[in-house]
């Protein structure tokens, strides 16, 4: 009962609306000289449209729906001439007019909502990737807090030159520090994680002088964000002709008589609003417990809406969206995946997981749902909907062309491998890995990173999938309470098995990340240890030969008969980065955002790390395709006569 309490206290919270549910009207206009493609991208529920074009004195409205929270911007000097549609500011990636699925933050100037949360709208300009276009926000109604905001500058006179972006010789945007040089320094992430070190750089002194009232930076000292009534209605003008003059002292005056009994009044009302939130969670929790008590069912029909946001599809509309589950494109111990289309004007191609009926209550669908509609990344595959109807499970998503990364990797690869795409994978599954433990809403730890958990998409860009044993968890959590070991056998860290090895955290995922990097080089395969000039193979663990190679400097055998000075560098960085993240111990292992920055810097500046102190085991799978059921060990020479084996590394004096 105690682990899920969590989910009892997030479908309360879900479920206690403060005041009346309402809509807003948002209403986008073009100012500016040119055609610009504004991009509405929503974190939660769903506003009607996710892109489109507004030419010079054009406007459209968008009805945003309660809950919502999302973020506007505009995309500038777009074009379709090579079949995709790009930008040359602010492109979302898609190829598209319409921005769905992921989001990548680009150099431009956003506005982030808030529609009827707790009771009031907020808004928020935000510099802190970088600016192109300027804006100001107007609200249908005003207040004390509530009040039209603007950010207009002179690129050339506040964008530092080392900033400045440029196209055909015209100045169109300014990238700001963090997102140039995605630094800690800059980002304030770290160990410059407080405003006495992590000082505003040039790019920030010079915008908040230019818009004072706009965010910038995480340790701004004035207050950026807006609230209003959740009645307010709101203007969008890209281009205005000139901004509001507010100060501090018209935003914040001193309260009157009147406003202290408005704010006491608050209080009291606030006060009986926690009480409703902890009988509804009381509530909630005496009925979980009883209905667990009669069924063996944690999910609850009712409420999963209100807990996952995204859209509710029938089981009926799911067969008819895969056409009558024609097209079987993967299999697993979850269930079966079939491709489909989504059943709007896009008629975009999608993948639909079936689940097989759960065993338990429920809580990985709930986990991959919570977890993946939390998450908005380029590397992390994008949510569309589910259906839960009875028995009947599935998870609607992006659908990835080029498949998963083991399928890839032992068909494409087997002959001849693309150094160039192996590396661009690596880096994109690192900074998927970054973002979930240190960007999304919510910390979470994957727990089951694999190659069969990483999809690619037309063009080879990595996306992770998967969510089924994930874990949110507090900002500043770093060490999670485990009642049991999660994942797949091969990639499991040696914490998820004895706590003599340390605790469980976000580094669990780092170990499973370089065992699939090692994997991709071909270092887990049974052609390197068979290279070895070892001859005592029984004893053999198989980075031990991987550290008498690079200390020969040998690297060049997993590259085959034809060598490049480029691929064995790449080659080589991926190895030593594999090697650091396989790190017995887990405090030993860099964190997702180092291993990015050591995949991205010179080779030059990477060390050897020092051999885990493990011996081998080979470690097969009898039951439960997470591989967590199940275990025995076998020794290497054993193994040659196993036609399927994977590895996991554990102490000979460890039962598993």
């Amino acid at each position: 009962m105690t682990e899920r309490l969590p989910l009892i206290f997030f479908f309360a919270s879900h479920l206690f609306v403060s005041g009346v549910l309402s809509t807003s009207i948002l209403t986008i206009e073009n100012k500016c000289n040119n055609t610009i493609w504004p991009v509405l991208f929503s974190w939660r529920s769903q506003v009607s449209t996710s892109g489109f074009a507004l030419r010079s004195g054009e406007a459209r409205a968008i009805n945003a729906p309660s809950s919502w929270y999302g973020l506007i911007s505009a995309r500038t000097l777009c074009s379709n001439s090579t079949g995709k549609f790009t930008c040359i500011t602010g492109d979302c990636e898609s190829g598209e007019i319409e921005c769905p699925g992921a989001y990548s933050w680009s150099s431009v100037t956003y506005i982030l909502f808030r529609i009827d949360d707790g009771g009031v709208n907020s808004y928020k300009i935000s510099l802190e990737y970088g600016y192109n276009l300027p804006i100001t926000v107007t609200p249908s109604q005003s207040s004390p807090a509530c009040v039209s905001s603007g950010c207009m500058v002179d690129l050339n006179n506040t964008c530092p030159n080392d900033l400045k972006k440029f196209s055909g010789g015209t100045l169109n945007s300014c990238s700001s520090a963090c997102r140039e040089s995605e630094s800690h320094e800059n980002c304030c992430t770290r160990y410059f994680d407080s405003k006495q070190t992590c000082k505003p750089t040039q790019y920030v002194q010079n915008f908040e002088r230019a818009c004072p009232f706009a965010y910038s930076y995480a340790f701004n000292d004035n207050n950026s964000t807006f609230t209003c009534s959740n009645t307010t209605d709101y203007v969008i003008t890209f281009c205005p002709s000139s901004i509001p003059n507010i100060t501090r002292s018209s935003m914040a005056p001193l309260p009157g008589p009147k406003d202290n009994s408005q704010r006491k009044l608050k209080a009291i009302l606030g006060g009986l609003a926690a009480v409703v939130v902890f009988i509804i969670v009381v509530v909630i929790a005496v009925v979980v417990r009883a209905k667990n008590a009669r069924k063996k069912s944690g999910l609850n029909d009712e409420n999963i809406e209100a807990v996952v946001m995204l859209r509710r599809y029938s089981f009926e509309k799911v067969k008819q969206m895969t056409n009558s589950f024609a097209q079987d494109i993967g299999k697993g111990g979850f269930g079966t995946v079939y491709k489909g289309k989504l059943p709007d004007a896009s008629g975009r191609d999608i993948a639909i997981k079936i689940l097989k009926e759960s065993k338990g209550n429920g809580e990985e669908f709930i986990n991959e749902l919570v977890s993946m509609s939390r998450a908005s990344h380029v590397n992390i595959v994008s949510l569309f909907g589910f259906c839960y109807e009875g028995s009947q499970r599935a998870i609607i998503y992006e659908f990835m062309p080029n498949g998963s990364l083991d399928k890839f990797l032992s068909e494409k690869m087997s002959t001849k491998k693309d150094w160039k795409i192996l590396y661009n994978i690596a880096v994109g599954v690192a900074r998927g890995l970054e973002y979930l433990h240190n960007s999304c809403v919510s910390k979470i730890v994957h727990f089951d990173i694999k190659p069969q958990n990483i999809l690619m998409d037309e063009e080879f860009c990595p996306k992770i999938s998967d969510f089924g044993l994930a874990k949110l968890c507090k900002k500043k959590e770093s060490i999670i309470s485990m009642l049991d070991a999660r994942g797949t056998v091969g990639y499991i860290a040696p914490e998820m098995f004895s706590k003599s090895y340390g605790g469980v955290s976000h580094k669990s995922d780092v170990y499973s990340y370089g065992m699939v990097v090692l994997e991709m080089i071909g270092a887990t395969n049974q052609e390197g240890f068979e290279a070895s000039t070892t001859s005592n193979m029984s004893s053999m663990y198989f980075p031990d030969w991987i550290y008498e190679d690079l200390e020969r400097k040998q690297t060049v055998k997993l590259l085959g008969d034809h060598v490049v000075e480029e691929e064995e560098k790449i080659v080589k960085k991926m190895t030593l980065v594999g090697l650091w993240c396989i790190q017995t111990n887990p405090s030993d292992r860099p964190p997702m955002r180092k291993v990015v920055e050591m995949l991205e810097g010179s080779l030059e500046t990477l060390k050897i790390p020092p051999k885990p102190l493990l011996n081998l085991y080979v470690v097969t799978e009898t039951d439960d395709s997470h591989g967590t059921s199940s275990l025995s060990t076998l020794s290497l020479l054993e193994r040659k006569a196993s036609s399927t084996f994977q590895y996991t590394l554990t102490d000979s004096k460890e039962e598993v």
